[in-house]
């Protein structure tokens, strides 16, 4: 039987209920709490509390690691420091590692790598050898639709972050991998559900006046500024410098009849103004008229009316390859290769403005068929059903099948 050390999860149960299904099967489960968030999500049983200072973290739990002979490290999210450490040092023991992340096929599934996700992902980053893959992936199961409700997700992200601050007494040496604390971002994010509706109805005009010029446009979708993703594999230090980048070479290099739509990402904390960013950079750019900050509508629909689009490495983009868009990474992506998303390597962002490249039909159906026998599991982290699939499809996995 094997033994797994589960850190931070999922806002929510899934890795409570992950846990009690391989303690069900005779496995043995661990579970480190290390903020309040945590214990609201996994409280008991199994839980151990890691109350010291981050810098005995990597003793801690090397020697916890050891005296249960932990064979199986559950992670989400592997680049956050405690996890980083975590990782490297069962690593060095010969621990499976096992990542998770939202899920780079979205509605319907999750990630779980073994090893790494995203930037420390282990699939192959070229178009060759992402052909020779797909060639072996022969057992492709039929996914059931459980989709990604936002809202459950929202609520999660909140009760997580209330036990954060309600019990930062337990544990005062606690440092989030973000960069605002817990009370800030649950702030933020009641006074933008105060301003939802005047919002909703901004975007909605500034997206009918977008149609209204029947102008050729590119969709740039943002990232949440605290995403790894746009801090660790990518060159920009947050996305105000990422927009700033994208806008000037739009400025310099877009067709003049061609307009661009930003889209904000769904779950922003509103802590930054990307709005009067946007607005005062366009304006000393002199294309102001071009254009156009939204803060809601459907993704899909805006990618297919446009003539490509923009993003950093978010899995956006993988959904825009599916609808068989011209697609542009300034950042490192498991999707940038020939055949699928353009990079620097290939062109520069100014040359892509002029000539977007459409993706390869059988590059795609690759890349698609390996992320979901290798990267993939049907479900999702939130829903009674989501959350049944998964676990099915983790505990196949784990048993030393691709599922």
């Amino acid at each position: 039987m094997n033994t797994h050390l589960f850190l931070q999860g999922p806002h929510g149960p899934f890795f409570r209920r992950l846990g009690r299904a391989l303690a069900r099967r005779g496995d043995t489960v661990i579970r480190v709490n290390c903020c309040g968030g945590d214990v609201v999500d996994w409280p008991w049983p199994h839980t151990r509390l890691f109350r010291k200072k981050a810098t005995v973290w990597s003793a801690w739990i090397a020697r916890l690691m050891d005296e249960k002979q932990v064979t199986d490290l559950h992670v989400f999210g592997d680049w956050r420091p405690l996890h980083r450490e975590a990782v490297l040092l069962a690593k060095v023991r010969g621990i499976r590692v096992w990542a998770y992340e939202e899920g780079y096929l979205r509605p319907d599934y999750i990630t779980m790598e073994q090893g790494g996700v995203n930037g420390l992902s282990s699939l192959p980053d070229t178009r060759e050898g992402m052909a020779e893959l797909a060639v072996r992936c022969t057992d492709l199961p039929e996914a059931r639709k459980v989709g990604n409700p936002q809202t459950v997700k929202t609520w999660r992200a909140i009760a997580h972050y209330a036990g954060t601050i309600f019990l930062w007494p337990l544990f005062r040496h606690f440092q989030t991998h973000r960069p605002q604390s817990a009370s800030r971002e649950v702030w933020g994010w009641f006074l933008r559900v105060l301003s939802r509706s005047a919002r909703r109805k901004r975007s909605a005009q500034a997206l009918r006046a977008a149609y209204r010029a029947h102008a050729p446009y590119f969709l740039f979708p943002l990232q949440l500024d605290a995403d790894s993703q746009v801090r660790r594999y990518s060159p920009y230090s947050g996305m105000k410098e990422a927009i700033a980048c994208v806008l000037s070479s739009f400025a310099r290099s877009a067709p003049a009849d061609t307009h661009i739509i930003i889209r904000n990402h769904p779950l922003d904390n509103g802590l930054i103004d990307y709005a009067g960013f946007i607005v005062s950079f366009a304006v000393a750019c002199g294309i102001s008229e071009r254009v156009h900050f939204i803060e809601g509508g459907k993704a899909h629909q805006m990618m297919d009316k446009s003539l490509g689009v923009v993003v950093l490495n978010s899995t956006i983009g993988i959904s825009a390859l599916r609808q068989s868009k011209p697609v542009y990474c300034v950042g490192t992506s498991i999707y940038a290769m020939p055949g699928l998303a353009v990079n620097s390597a290939e062109m520069p962002l100014d040359a892509f403005w002029v000539n977007p490249r459409e993706p390869e039909a059988a590059a795609i159906a690759d890349f698609e068929r390996v992320l979901k026998v290798h990267a993939l599991v049907n479900g999702n982290f939130y829903t009674q059903e989501g959350v049944s699939t998964a676990i099915d499809g983790i505990l196949y996995r784990l048993r030393g099948k691709a599922r």
